[in-house]
C-alpha cells in the first residue's frame, strides 16, 4: 500500500488544493478532486494486488459515520425525487445539490481510504501530523498572500486565498488542538509546542472569535480532564489571565460592535437564525428538512419577507448553526443523528481516563458549530468524517500480515 499511502499523505498535506480550480473539457474540477480520484484508483489496484478486496468490502460496514451520512443523504434525495420535499430548480438541474453531493462524495472516498490504509492509532496519528504540517504551511502562505496586498478585508483579518477568515480558522484549529494535546502528553517533544504556538498565532490573526473561544474552551476541558497539568500555581494563574484575554477579546470584537455599529457578524447571524426559525415553522421543513444543500435558495426566497427589509447578505450557503444545518439537510433524522454524535462524544470524554485526541477535536467542531458551519465543503468535510470515525468508531483490527508493510515508517 506504499503508493496509496504516499498519495494519501499528499492529499492531507495539500488539503487546500481545492482552491486550484480548472476544467477538464466541460467538467469543472480542482486539484483536490484529481488527487482523490488518483488515490482511489491506486487504492483499488493495491488492495486487489494484496488480496484484500473482499476484506475491504466487508470493512465498509464498520464505518458507521460514513454509512449514516450516505443513508441520510440518499433519503433526502428520495424525498426530493418523490416531491415530498420541493426544490427549485428541479433535481437534475440543481447546482447547489450537485455541488454538495460532489463535496460529500469526495470526502467520503478520501475518509474511507484513510481509515482503511492507516488502521492503527500510531499510523493515523502520524498521517494527521503530516496534515498538521500542511495546515501550518498554508497558514504561513496565507500571511504572505495577505501582506502582498491580496484579499485584505476591511478589518485586516487573515484569510489568505480563502473567501472568509473563519474558514481558515476552522481549518487550522483542529491541528492546533492536535499539537497542543500531543505536547501536553509528551512535554519533552518541544516541536509539538512550537507547532501549536505557530497555529495559535495564525488563528489569532484570523480574529475568528468562534475558533479562538472554541479552541481555548476545548483545551481547558482537556487540561481539567488530564488534571496533572493544572497542579502548579503558575499554570492556574496563566490560565486565568488567558481566559480573561479571550473573554475580553470576544466581547470587544463581536459583542460590542453589535451595539455600536450598523453591522457585525452577530447582526448577520441574527438575520440568518430569524429566517431559519421562520422556515422551521413549516412542519414539513422541520420533519424532512428543505433538501440536501438547499438552505441558500430557501434563505434567498424568504429573507426579505421575514425581515421586512434587505438582509446584510443574500448569499448564505449554511445556516451558521450545526443543529439548524443538520435539520435543514436531513430533517428530524439529521437532528437525531447529530444529537447521538454529541452524546457519544461527551460520554466518551467523561468516562475515559485518557480520551482519544480526536474526541476533543470533534468537540471543537460541535462548539464552534453553534455559530459557524462550513462543514459541507471539501476539505472541512474530509476532516469532520475522519475525526468522527477515529473518535467514535472502534478502530478496525488490521490484518496481521499487513501491519509491518502498512506502517507509516515503512
Amino acid at each position: 500500500m506504499k503508493f496509496t499511502k504516499t498519495l494519501l499523505l499528499l492529499n492531507l498535506f495539500f488539503l487546500q488544493s481545492y482552491l486550484i480550480r480548472f476544467s477538464i473539457g466541460n467538467y469543472p474540477t480542482n486539484l483536490q478532486e484529481i488527487l482523490i480520484g488518483l488515490t482511489a484508483v491506486i487504492f483499488v489496484i493495491e488492495i486487489i494486488k494484496n488480496k484484500r478486496l473482499l476484506q475491504t468490502i466487508k470493512n465498509i460496514w464498520q464505518h458507521k459515520i460514513i454509512l449514516s451520512l450516505i443513508g441520510l443523504t440518499a433519503f433526502s434525495i428520495i424525498l426530493i425525487s418523490t416531491g415530498i420535499v420541493t426544490i427549485s430548480p428541479p433535481l437534475a438541474e440543481n447546482l447547489d445539490l450537485i455541488r454538495h453531493l460532489k463535496f460529500l462524495f469526495f470526502a467520503i472516498i478520501l475518509g474511507f481510504i484513510f481509515l482503511e490504509t492507516f488502521q492503527t492509532k500510531k499510523q493515523r496519528s502520524s498521517a494527521l501530523f503530516i496534515a498538521g504540517l500542511g495546515a501550518i504551511i498554508f497558514g504561513i502562505f496565507s500571511v504572505f498572500y495577505n501582506l502582498s496586498g491580496h484579499n485584505i478585508t476591511h478589518d485586516f483579518r487573515l484569510l489568505g486565498p480563502l473567501d472568509a477568515a473563519v474558514y481558515l480558522a476552522f481549518y487550522l484549529t483542529p491541528f492546533f488542538l492536535f499539537f497542543s494535546i500531543k505536547f501536553i502528553k509528551s512535554p519533552r517533544k518541544k516541536s509539538y509546542l512550537i507547532f501549536a504556538i505557530i497555529l495559535a498565532l495564525l488563528i489569532l490573526a484570523t480574529r475568528s472569535m468562534g475558533a479562538i473561544g472554541g479552541g481555548f474552551l476545548v483545551l481547558i476541558i482537556y487540561l481539567v480532564k488530564s488534571r496533572d497539568f493544572l497542579k502548579s500555581k503558575t499554570s492556574k494563574i496563566a490560565l486565568a489571565i488567558i481566559t480573561l484575554l479571550v473573554v475580553g477579546g470576544i466581547f470587544y470584537t463581536k459583542i460590542l460592535p453589535t451595539f455600536q455599529t450598523e453591522y457585525s457578524s452577530l447582526d448577520e447571524r441574527g438575520e440568518i437564525w430569524k429566517t431559519a426559525v421562520h422556515l422551521l415553522k413549516e412542519p414539513k421543513n422541520a420533519l424532512f428538512g428543505v433538501g440536501f444543500g438547499q438552505f441558500e435558495s430557501q434563505y434567498i426566497a424568504n429573507v426579505d419577507e421575514v425581515l421586512g427589509q434587505k438582509p446584510l447578505d443574500y448569499f448564505v450557503i449554511q445556516p451558521h448553526n450545526i443543529f439548524l444545518l443538520f435539520t435543514f439537510h436531513y430533517g428530524i433524522l439529521g437532528l437525531i443523528f447529530l444529537g447521538f454524535l454529541i452524546f457519544q462524544t461527551i460520554k466518551k470524554i467523561a468516562k475515559s481516563e485518557t480520551p482519544n485526541f480526536a474526541l476533543f477535536i470533534i468537540l471543537y467542531f460541535f462548539i464552534h458549530g453553534i455559530i459557524d458551519t462550513p462543514f459541507f465543503k471539501n476539505d472541512l468535510l474530509i476532516l469532520l468524517i475522519i475525526f468522527l470515525e477515529i473518535a467514535l468508531i472502534s478502530t478496525p483490527k488490521p490484518n496481521p500480515s499487513t501491519l509491518h508493510t502498512d506502517s507509516p515508517q515503512s
